[in-house]
């Protein structure tokens, strides 16, 4: 049983790093230009390290291009919840969701 926990352990403290290096550059992307354009989510995730295609965007319903709303949080208006979804099920297959939430979460609505 310590096995798994330290599996797991190790999981989650390689998804922590790999989106707080996403939140870093959903940042860098906005103080770029002021937050008066829209920000590419493939190029700005491609920053952060993870790999995304025009055909994972689609298949998880996230739009291409995203407009920061300046004086939020990232996390309260970038589509993060199904890329984190899609990353733990891309990386540890073997764990049916990210251990967050328990069902898979895309398409992800906001509102």
């Amino acid at each position: 049983m310590a096995a798994a926990s330290q599996e797991l352990a190790k999981a989650t403290a390689e998804a922590n790093a790999a989106f707080r290096k996403l939140g870093d550059a959903v940042d860098a992307a906005v103080r770029e230009n002021d937050g008066s354009t829209p920000i590419d989510v493939i190029k700005t995730a491609g920053a952060a390290g993870i790999k995304l295609d025009a055909a994972t965007l689609d298949r998880l319903e996230i739009p291409h291009l995203i407009y920061p709303i300046v004086f939020c949080h990232w996390c309260g208006w970038f589509p993060w919840r199904p890329l984190w979804c899609w990353w733990w099920h891309r990386n540890y297959p073997h764990y049916r969701c990210c251990p967050y939430w328990w069902h898979r979460c895309h398409p992800y609505i906001l509102g």
